[in-house]
């Protein structure tokens, strides 16, 4: 057999003259080094690693054609970080004096005689599986320890364990996160008491969740992982919102084909077919494609309520030069169906006795969404660590809602008023994300540097249609009907009226972040972002289709400045301490003032510290953090003039998260986290205890696991989770729904613990089959509350899916 053949590094060339003249210790590997770098070809990541760790690199360069190696960052030996790269690869790295050798793994390797580098088993890439460095808060890929915030990532492992199908999935099981449902169809997120107002894809930032609105979840089919990064979260998003920000990560092509194809079928008719398939499409590996295909249908628990969901994501990925990689996708979602519609409660705020499975709304009601978007990047490896990168998103959702809900019921008359709305909205938006980064040197020492800048464009036109005058009913429809009356909604839009808007938001700005090695263990993390914002609320000029009479609204705020600050300090290789300040500021767009303008933006700031922890290699991830959020000028209702709002609440939010994950042994993986929320109202207004208190419970606890059985049992797989709440109460100072004259009152949804269950058999190398049962104990409970009959809703009751999975 012929030996493999060597290319000596053109990193290593540079530098060997200095290893030649260099005192005897200087030339051996550091025992430890900050690495950076993203994901690339595998040749060009082997090269960047010997330039950053000053030593010679030799590998077979027929069997590195056409690899791609993964994102590596963080603070590790040269050993571990081989180990990274190589995974998977078939390869192995030895050292011999300052030269590291990769050579094909096995006996024949032709470098067998050389002493074997002492690496700990498949430590590091389990490490990077089950937690991998994430992006959500900052461009570099990062380990969480490197990041002065909390910091969580619901894995492709946990998304396949739990049978996870949509991006609520996931974010439900992802720790101190809450979901809303706001209206049938739309979702909202929420963490430490606040909304998640901001999301990205790929790290790009999107419109996808405006004031904490997510409008329809997506499938999580086109999705590799989902992170979340927790309080204000402004420097790559534009104005920092309280809650956080989402990154919804997408599936890459990969460099050697893959492929899987799963059915699922379950109770309420649920059935389920997706198809995913990768790999290079020429011979050099240089060009590599991937296609996903996802196709849902259930009936909801209420009855006649159906939803049929599609996904089809494409995704292209080219080596243009070693040194430059374009990457190219679209996708396309759709929702459609007969959505459930949620509970009203009494005008003496008690909650009536309602089965889950009661339907209110007319038989009618439909919701659809259909969600386009395509995406352009372009990556450029600069030299000496540094990449540039541009980004391209084109999204456009368009959204129709016809609908019925009841507004109040009078528990001694059995009466209800109830509404009828139908509304179409179509929002475009455009982002262009482009930033530098990469290490440097200064006064010894080696530090971190990113500067960027963003555009982001969304145009939103809404279309209100409203009943029609000779139907004898007024604009909005209002009926008064007995309760369990379905048929007494009117859809009688022909011919009536209808009240228009086209919104148009620009945001720009420029940010940048350093991470500055003070000394080997401290680490001081400075950022900040530069904003400029404005937006235009334009009604139609046709007055029949400008019904309530809406003037244009121009608004604009100047430049507003956004920090963040940390410190990190490495106790020791396996526990950092960390503290972090963050602004919040907030443009509050389609809240208006009785004035016409838009009401002041949200403002305030969150302090966090806490101790982060790596155990077993880095398998193993723990955090502790304390937080406090302070804000004020959260819209509120003007009590003065209806239809309009003030910017008036004041609020803190502060606690305690506990968190944990990774792999304690080969055959477990374990996940989850506690979060303890005190949220007050620091004022006693008219509209303050409007605020969020009822989103988030004081105690929130999430646990997962997932357990291969040993010995001959091991083809089995088991595991579960749980998520225990405690109660939320609602607060209504301002009298039920907006009735200024009356005292107001308050209601409670009790707390409340599920448990799911799921276990998988491996039949082959090939198909696998799991059965997953939700809410295993059919546990009844209020997921969201509110006054109204649009946004109290029940949990899911027990759900069971059997999933067939054939890989090859």
């Amino acid at each position: 057999m012929r030996p493999p053949r060597y290319s000596l590094a053109p990193a290593a060339l540079a530098t060997l003259l200095a290893f030649a003249a260099a005192p005897a210790h200087a030339q051996s590997a550091p025992a430890a080094l900050q690495v950076s770098l993203s994901a690339m070809p595998l040749a060009q990541a082997l090269n960047e690693l010997a330039r950053q760790a000053n030593l010679q690199m030799s590998f077979p360069a027929d069997q590195v054609a056409g690899r791609t190696a993964p994102a590596v960052a963080g603070r590790m030996s040269v050993q571990q970080a081989l180990q990274r790269l190589l995974a998977g690869s078939g390869l192995r790295a030895e050292v011999s004096g300052n030269t590291i050798i990769v050579s094909p793994a096995g006996p024949a390797s032709a470098v067998s005689n050389l002493p074997t580098v002492n690496v700990v088993g498949d430590a590091d890439p389990v490490a990077a599986r089950v937690n991998p460095p994430t992006t959500v808060g900052s461009k570099s890929p990062l380990t969480q320890r490197e990041i002065p915030q909390t910091v969580s990532v619901v894995t492709q492992e946990q998304i396949q364990a739990q049978n996870m199908r949509s991006v609520d999935d996931a974010l439900r099981g992802a720790p101190g996160v809450t979901i809303e449902v706001n209206q049938p169809g739309f979702t909202s997120y929420y963490s430490r008491g606040f909304p998640i107002s901001s999301t990205q894809l790929d790290g790009v930032p999107t419109g996808i969740v405006t004031s904490g609105i997510s409008g329809p979840s997506d499938g999580l089919a086109m999705y590799d992982r989902v992170e979340v990064l927790y309080g204000p979260a402004g420097l790559l998003n534009g104005f920092g919102g309280d809650g956080g920000v989402i990154n919804l990560v997408r599936k890459r092509a990969p460099d050697r084909f893959t492929g899987s194809v799963q059915t699922s079928v379950g109770n309420y008719a649920n059935s389920d077919l997706q198809a995913d398939i990768g790999g290079p499409l020429n011979d050099a590996g240089t060009l590599r494609g991937r296609l996903v295909a996802d196709e849902q249908y259930q009936h909801l628990m209420q009855e006649s309520t159906w939803q049929r969901n599609r996904q089809y994501y494409g995704t292209l990925e080219a080596d243009l030069t070693p040194t430059t990689l374009a990457r190219v996708g679209f996708s396309y979602t759709s929702e459609y169906g007969k959505p459930m519609y949620g509970f009203p409660v009494y005008t003496n705020y008690t909650v009536p006795d309602i089965p889950r499975s009661r339907y209110l709304g007319p038989d009618w009601n439909r919701f659809s969404s259909e969600r386009t978007n395509a995406f352009a990047q372009l990556e450029q490896k600069l030299g000496d660590g540094w990449t540039a990168k541009l980004s391209y998103n084109y999204m456009h959702t368009q959204t129709g809602v016809k609908s019925g809900a009841i507004i109040t019921a009078d528990p001694a008359t059995g009466l209800s008023n109830r509404y009828s709305l139908n509304t179409d909205d179509g929002n475009t938006q455009n982002a262009v994300d482009l930033y530098v980064d990469g290490p440097f040197r200064l006064l010894g020492r080696t530090h971190h540097l990113t500067l960027g800048a963003n555009y982001l464009r969304i145009k939103d036109i809404s279309n209100q249609y409203l009943i029609n005058p000779d139907s004898g009913l007024d604009f909005e429809g209002d009926i008064t009907a007995p309760f369990y009356d379905n048929a007494s909604y009117s859809s009688d839009w022909g011919g009536g009226p209808e009240n228009d808007i086209r919104n148009v938001s620009t945001q720009y700005g420029v940010y940048g972040n350093m991470r500055i090695s003070l000394a080997d263990p401290l680490t001081f993390v400075a950022s900040g972002r530069v904003t400029w914002w404005k937006n235009d609320s334009i009604p139609d000029s046709d007055p029949y289709k400008n019904f309530f009479g809406n003037t244009a609204i121009r608004d604009k705020l100047p430049a507003k400045f956004s920090p963040m600050l940390g410190l990190i300090y490495d106790v020791d290789e396996h526990h950092s301490l960390y503290g972090s300040y963050s602004s919040i500021y907030l443009p509050q767009a389609g809240y208006e003032e009785y004035s016409g303008h838009v009401i002041d933006p949200i403002e305030g700031y969150q302090y966090e510290i806490g101790e982060k922890s790596e155990f077993l290699d880095g398998k193993v991830n723990t955090n502790v953090a304390l937080f406090r959020i302070r804000e004020k000028n959260r819209a509120m209702s003007d009590p003065l003039h209806p239809g309009f709002n003030v910017a008036q609440g004041k609020a803190q939010s502060q606690g305690i998260e506990l968190r944990a994950n990774g792999q304690l042994t080969s055959n477990l993986v374990v996940g989850g986290g506690y979060t303890y929320t005190n949220f007050r109202n620091y004022d006693d207004s008219f509209t303050s205890h409007q605020s969020f208190s009822v989103i988030t419970p004081k105690h929130l606890f999430k646990l997962w696991a997932n357990y291969r059985l040993p010995g001959d049992l091991n083809k089995w797989t088991v595991g579960g989770a749980a998520y225990v709440s405690s109660k939320v109460t609602y607060t209504d100072t301002t009298g039920f729904q907006s009735n200024y004259t009356s005292s107001g009152g308050s209601y409670k949804a009790g707390g409340y613990a599920t448990f799911d269950a799921h276990a998988s058999y491996r039949v082959n190398r090939y198909l696998t089959a799991t059965l997953s049962v939700a809410n295993l104990f059919d546990r009844k409970y209020v997921t969201s509350l509110t006054t109204g009959g649009l946004g109290n809703y029940y949990g899911n009751p027990r759900t069971v899916l059997l999933t067939l999975k054939a890989n090859f």
